[in-house]
């Protein structure tokens, strides 16, 4: 995994938009819960992503946020749903794990996300 110094102070805002960008270029249909804890589901997850690929559930956190009880929950209900559904954090983005992942929603090949050398 990739340590980059940046993913230390990134806020929540500036990865949920890095991931916006990526999913308005890969044409993927996303849905943001705003803020879960004024629905009828508390801790849904951030975010729920469509693609040819298939559907992910991501909440997204800080490299040092945690999530609640109730995000927890959801989380460990819908894997034993058999869905798809992971925490990620500005690691992942500056390891290229969220690209990847993209990419795979978007049935799209992963180079093109891929920096040359």
């Amino acid at each position: 995994m990739t340590r980059d110094p940046r993913a230390a102070t990134m806020s929540e805002a500036e990865l949920m938009e890095a991931i916006r960008a990526m999913v308005r270029d890969l044409g993927l249909l996303a849905f943001h819960a705003h803020d879960g804890r004024r629905s009828w589901g508390p801790g849904f997850p951030d975010l729920v992503i469509v693609g040819r690929g298939g559907c992910v559930f991501r909440e997204c956190k800080t490299q040092a946020g945690s999530l609640s009880p109730e995000q927890r929950q959801w989380g460990d209900t819908l894997k034993r749903a058999g869905q798809n559904w992971r925490t990620w954090r500005p690691v992942d983005l500056f390891s290229g794990s969220i690209a990847r992942e993209l990419a795979d929603v978007a049935a799209y090949q992963l180079r093109l996300f891929e920096v040359a050398p």
